[in-house]
């Protein structure tokens, strides 16, 4: 709770900022507002489903680094709350769907490899965020990192299409349908500004689709 609070005060004049002229930075930011806790994301999970996430999160709160558990509940609480139907897939993947019509579209992944860092695959609208002066590139030309503004915090993002190299089961669909997608790669003690930033953007991706909701009921 803590990290979300110090995140929310360190880009939240940006944001603001932002809202004037980018209406869909408004509605994200709203939409961020009131996440699920983790015992409501639970509850939405199918019992196996549900098994493997508590697994998922003990095993990360018995490792050297807890603090890796709280991130990793924080970011599969955000997605639900912007994507309302998820999937775990094995032990280090979690997937995160809308409904479609008679069908669901995934637009979101969270991953885990137990390498220390968290990865997370979301709709490209990084030209959005750019455009908006919310990330800008890396003052050292590093590739696929841009900063965040006005934290100047380093964040990786890298852009993926159809003609990227064997993509992985999780994250396939979401390059589907001439259909593009970001990957952010978190750090192992990601800061708040990184986690928020992370947040934003995929809460902007979400504006995208949450149109097709309306359509199944």
């Amino acid at each position: 709770m803590t990290v979300r609070l110090e995140a929310h005060e360190c880009l939240k004049s940006v944001i603001m900022f932002n809202s004037n002229t980018h209406p869909a930075f408004a509605a994200a930011r709203k939409s961020l507002a009131h996440p699920l806790g983790f015992t409501d994301f639970l509850a939405k999970l199918p019992p196996k489903d549900r098994a493997n996430a508590e697994r998922r999160n003990a095993l990360l709160e018995a490792g050297p680094d807890p603090q890796r558990a709280g991130l990793w509940r924080r970011l599969a609480c955000t997605l639900m709350s912007l994507a309302p139907v998820a999937k775990i897939v094995g032990a280090q993947t979690v997937q995160f769907y809308v409904p479609d019509g008679k069908y669901r579209m995934q637009v979101f992944a969270l991953e885990d490899l137990q390498d220390g860092q968290v990865t997370i695959y979301c709709p490209d609208v990084l030209k959005e965020l750019t455009e908006a002066g919310l990330l800008t590139p890396s003052l050292h030309g590093e590739p696929h990192v841009l900063q965040i503004q006005p934290s100047k915090e380093p964040l990786r993002i890298e852009p993926l299409n159809k003609a990227s190299l064997n993509p992985a089961a999780h994250f396939k669909d979401l390059l589907g349908w001439n259909r593009k997608a970001l990957r952010i790669t978190l750090p192992p003690s990601a800061s708040p500004a990184q986690v928020e930033a992370t947040e934003l953007l995929c809460a902007v991706a979400a504006q995208h689709f949450v149109r097709t909701i309306p359509s199944a009921r």
